[in-house]
């Protein structure tokens, strides 16, 4: 489950809908190019490879659900380098995702922001997207199944011991982040 990818972890502050926000912000480097790393984030049939499939009006101006998971807004689209989305889970305040794209030499450097007014959200958004964007990884270096993932995966996943250590390592790197207030 490694990434194989040096993942840069950072700190930021912005202000969403919601108020002023703390995001956490992850910066992932690609061995592809960028209109492929873009399709990979915003066709809902290769995202279906590796995360969760969006359903919904999807395109700027609309909106998305992702089954079990976020629902929200497609607030910007600018192809192939920017997407800002709301980000609504049930019962927590509403915060602001945005995915930014630029090339970086053979490849792509990646950098998603997740922003939040709730700073208990901080380090669990910051370990599930770091995961997410392992599989991302993953799906890009062909390294995952060809099907997509299917709707009930989340509900029977069972997490390696493997995958556990990574996340308590990840919540452990952003937990001291978010607490040194960097």
């Amino acid at each position: 489950m490694a990434s194989g990818q040096a993942t840069e972890r950072a700190l930021g502050r912005r202000t969403i809908p919601a108020g002023e926000a703390r995001s956490i912000i992850i910066r992932q480097r690609y061995d592809a190019p960028v209109d492929e790393v873009w399709s990979a984030c915003t066709d809902p049939n290769r995202i279906n490879r590796w995360f969760i499939e969006p359903k919904g009006d999807l395109r700027e101006g609309g909106n998305f659900a992702l089954q079990g998971n976020a629902s929200g807004d497609i607030l910007r689209c600018e192809p192939p380098r920017r997407l800002t989305i709301s980000w609504v889970y049930e019962g927590k305040p509403d915060s602001e995702v945005e995915l930014r794209l630029s090339e970086e030499g053979d490849g792509t450097l990646l950098e998603l922001e997740h922003a939040t007014t709730s700073e208990q959200m901080l380090v669990e958004v910051g370990i599930g997207w770091e995961m997410a964007l392992d599989f991302l990884g993953m799906f890009l270096r062909g390294d995952l199944p060809g099907g997509p993932v299917p709707e009930d995966a989340a509900e029977e996943f069972e997490p390696s011991p493997e995958m556990m250590r990574i996340s308590q390592e990840r919540g452990e790197a952003w937990a001291a982040l978010v607490h040194s207030g960097s």
